[in-house]
Order: C-alpha cells, then sequence, then structure tokens
C-alpha cells in the first residue's frame, strides 16, 4: 500500500468508531467515558489497533524516526486509555503522554498553515486543563467538545500534511541531509575554485591567466 491507500485505511478507521459512538452513546461528557463505555470500547479498541497498524506503516514511508517514535507512543498511550478505567490515576497518566505527544508531533512540522493548527491546539490544551484543574472530573458539554476539537484539529493537521508539497519544510530527514549535502558540495567547490585566484586579482583565475595566449 501507498502512503495514500494508507491514509485513507486510517481515516476510515478512524471515522467507523466514531460514527457507532455517535448513533449509540450520546450522554457522554468526556472521550474517556465514552472510550471506556463496555458497550463500545471493544470496537473502539479494535479499529484503534487497526488504525495504529496502518500509522505506523505511514510513518515508515514519512522516513522519519521522531515521527515515527512520536505517533507510536501516542498510540501506546490511547490504547492505554481504552484498557484501563477512566478512574484509575494510569488512565490520566495516559493521557497526558498522549496531549503531550501530539503537541511535540504537531511542533515538529509546523510552518504556514500548520503552524496556525498547532496554536489552536495549544489552546484547546491550556483551556482542558483549566476546565480539569477548575472542576475536577465534573465534565460538561463544552468540555467534551473542546476535546473532540482538539482531536479534529489533530486529524486536519495530520491530513493537510500528506498533501503539504514536496521540498516544503516538511519533507523527510533523507530528503532534507541530501539538500544539505549538495550545498555542502557546491561551497566546496567555490571555495577550492577561489583559491586558485592570484593575489590582487578580483575575477581572473590563474588557469585562465596560464592559459592565455602570449602577446606579440
Amino acid at each position: 500500500m501507498n502512503r495514500d491507500e494508507l491514509l485513507l485505511f486510517m481515516i476510515f478507521c478512524y471515522i467507523a468508531p466514531i460514527l457507532y459512538v455517535y448513533y449509540n452513546n450520546t450522554d457522554h461528557n468526556s472521550i474517556s467515558t465514552i472510550i471506556c463505555d463496555e458497550n463500545c470500547k471493544h470496537m473502539i479498541l479494535f479499529f484503534m489497533v487497526l488504525m495504529g497498524v496502518g500509522t505506523v506503516l505511514y510513518e515508515l514511508e514519512r522516513d522519519d524516526p521522531i515521527s515515527t517514535i512520536l505517533i507510536s507512543l501516542l498510540l501506546i498511550s490511547i490504547y492505554g486509555l481504552i484498557c484501563i478505567n477512566e478512574k484509575n490515576i494510569i488512565h490520566y497518566i495516559f493521557a497526558f503522554v498522549a496531549f503531550i505527544t501530539i503537541l511535540c508531533f504537531m511542533f515538529r512540522h509546523a510552518e504556514d498553515v500548520l503552524f496556525i493548527l498547532l496554536l489552536i491546539e495549544v489552546a484547546l490544551a491550556l483551556y482542558i486543563v483549566f476546565h480539569m484543574k477548575s472542576n475536577g472530573t465534573k465534565h460538561d458539554k463544552y468540555f467534551l467538545w473542546s476535546e473532540i476539537a482538539y482531536v479534529v484539529n489533530f486529524a486536519i493537521y495530520y491530513i493537510y500534511l500528506h498533501f503539504r508539497p514536496v521540498g516544503s519544510k516538511g519533507t523527510s530527514l533523507k530528503e532534507r541531509s541530501g539538500i544539505i549535502s549538495l550545498c555542502e558540495i557546491i561551497g566546496t567547490s567555490l571555495e577550492e575554485r577561489s583559491s586558485f585566484r592570484p593575489v590582487g586579482s578580483k575575477g581572473t583565475s590563474q588557469t585562465a591567466e596560464d592559459c592565455s595566449l602570449p602577446s606579440v
């Protein structure tokens, strides 16, 4: 599967559990209560595992080890959130890891529109943290929608990153290293050529002077 096919597969695995939850569970005030609900957690976990496989394969195609590590940590934290009840403190540790890895991933690739999406993500994260410190585990619909906005904003960021033109700042590490190596070669070549210029000469190289015809 190429990157386009992997992205479509990931989107399908992402949307399927969302639609199931939307049509079967509407009385929740946080994402944690939704994914820990016994009526839907197993289906969510199933699709998240499938999405995780597709995401890791996709990140390997990106050829960016740091991005792959961050996404892998995010997937592990998602599985932890689903499998561990929200009343357990470990659930919130996984939630913290998920929030941080999302921000780190976005920060790594942020430029232009992506940077604006990163700022939105930071603002949403601050609102969520402020709400939790103020209200504890007593959440309202605004809290749920802020969490949904946080997840959706990241999804938009990830999809936009896929379609970003090749050659921009977000190219792979291999492409970046190739560009840097090319610049180093050009710079070395210019330095070698300039070293042949005689002292006091502004533009004529020593090689050109040696090859000039003798005057009559």
